[in-house]
């Protein structure tokens, strides 16, 4: 099959040149190799084969291809990988131990490979529904890796066919189409950090950064909160996406200015430190979902958010060299949020992804539109440049596409 290929000793070959020279930065597709690869097969019985539809390109992917991820993860990481790990597609293969899945259904994929997909007993994180925290990442049957697209036996998105354990497939209504259904992937991220610390109804809320996960919050907190919602980012085209799904306000923060604006909304007062820009006194954002996860993003987060409140953390950072002192003198309190497991609503658990898979089929979330660009994989070159400059592209979502 023709695929994109990743391997870590490229990746710790360009790290090397980063850390020598903080100013190199790699070209966006040199960490990548387009190739014909075997297709993978099933490990056993427990496993479903999947022709690729869409591939999606998340904003992770990007921050591993421009070597700004950190070294922390890589024991549990197989390579030569194929890598993307936002999927959808249709079976072509069913292990005889897989009883409610045909040959022909549209399904999409959890990416996480825990315990259960392993083959072995599950580790307490994983009894809790806590499978992005699994002990086992490098056990079980097969290779490391803690999620498809950083295991070599999986495949992944970014090529034509990919492997997965039944616990982590779900079938896709035939209401929903294949572009709809593989925004569940990131809406499950979101729907998870809302979760981590659910708004009330009295809460302003700010979410800076409106790019995909950004949006994806929005559009949770609309389902499940009454809470006013502040929408911050650099580019006003994503602030008239976020007006679209029902905001309450939008700061565009190309100038320090919005600051100053932003505490007038919310009642607070403004100082100006030398060297730096404004911050806020006695008020500010009850809780701040960080979507970005980079040192201007943080640095943001840390202003908007008033004393003793709470900052979620979306996006991923990694090796961020910023000012800390706001979240200390603030005693601001920070939750990571690791992508999804099981939810608990009231008193029902249930998995994120079906939760998220529900919203949109019922009508209740609306993601069309969200798929901006489809390439074939033999575009990968301009298809990961148009991922990662979003601002000059105007995308949202880009993927790779398949017949």
């Amino acid at each position: 099959m023709k695929a994109l290929i990743l391997k870590a000793e490229k990746f710790l070959e360009l790290l090397q040149k980063k850390i020598e020279d903080p100013a190199f930065t790699p070209e966006i597709f040199e960490l990548v190799s387009y190739k014909d690869v075997p297709e993978p097969e099933i490990i056993n019985e427990n496993w479903l084969k999947i022709k690729v539809k869409l591939g999606g390109i998340c904003g992770t992917d990007i921050h591993i291809l421009e070597i700004k991820q950190s070294t922390y993860q890589l024991n549990f990481v197989s390579t030569p990988a194929v890598p993307g790990h936002e999927i959808v597609g249709t079976i072509i293969e069913v292990g005889a131990n897989v009883k409610n899945f045909s040959v022909g259904d549209r399904v999409l994929i959890d990416e996480v490979l825990s315990c259960e997909v392993r083959g072995l007993e599950l580790c307490d994180a994983c009894k809790e529904g806590d499978f992005s925290l699994c002990y086992n990442f490098d056990k079980g049957d097969i290779a490391p890796g803690f999620m498809i697209g950083l295991c070599k036996d999986t495949g992944g998105g970014w090529g034509e066919y990919v492997i997965a354990h039944k616990s982590q497939v779900f079938k896709i209504p035939n209401t929903v189409s294949f572009e709809e259904a593989l925004m569940v992937e990131p809406l499950s991220g979101s729907i998870h950090g809302v979760f981590k610390y659910l708004p009330k109804d009295t809460d302003n809320v700010a979410v800076v950064g409106c790019g995909v996960m950004g949006l994806s919050v929005i559009l949770a907190l609309k389902v499940f909160s009454k809470c006013t919602i502040i929408a911050i980012d650099t580019r006003q085209q994503q602030l008239d996406l976020a007006i679209k799904l029902g905001v309450d306000e939008v700061f565009l923060a190309s100038k320090s200015t919005y600051i100053r604006k932003f505490a007038r909304y919310l009642g607070a007062r403004t100082v100006s430190p030398p060297f730096l820009d404004p911050i806020l006194v006695g008020g500010g954002a009850d809780i701040v979902f960080d979507c970005v996860g980079i040192p201007s993003s943080l640095t943001t987060s840390f202003k908007l958010v008033k004393p003793k409140g709470t900052l979620i953390l979306i996006g991923q950072p990694a090796n961020l060299e910023i000012d800390w002192t706001p979240l200390f003198v603030k005693e601001i309190t920070s939750i990571a949020s690791n992508t999804f497991g099981i939810e608990k609503i009231d008193t029902e658990k249930k998995r994120t992804m079906q939760i998220a898979l529900d919203l949109i089929s019922s009508g209740k979330i609306d993601v069309s539109g969200f798929v901006t660009h489809k390439f074939a994989l033999d575009d990968y070159k301009e298809a990961l440049k148009v991922a990662s400059e979003k601002d000059k592209y105007n995308s949202i979502k880009v993927v790779f596409e398949y017949d």
